[in-house]
């Protein structure tokens, strides 16, 4: 995987270069990203919009939990 730095630019640059051949990258620059966005509008967004960004995360963090269970059993 190559090195990261984790900050908005570099993240966004990986995400649009547009390559599938870097799985790992852009999961962690996608994980930044959203790190990012969230951190800088968290106090602005409403209720409604909270519980939803709760539950991308969630199903997220599921996501991710399903592909190391079926790597593990495959």
């Amino acid at each position: 995987m190559p090195e990261i730095k984790l900050n908005r630019e570099d993240s966004m640059q990986l995400l649009n270069d547009g390559r599938d051949d870097q799985p790992n990258a852009r999961v962690v620059a996608a994980a930044a990203v959203l790190f990012f966005e969230i951190a800088e509008a968290a106090d602005d967004v409403d209720g409604n919009t909270r519980q939803i960004v709760h539950k991308l995360l969630r199903m997220s963090a599921s996501a991710l939990d399903e592909a190391a269970e079926a790597a593990a059993n495959g």
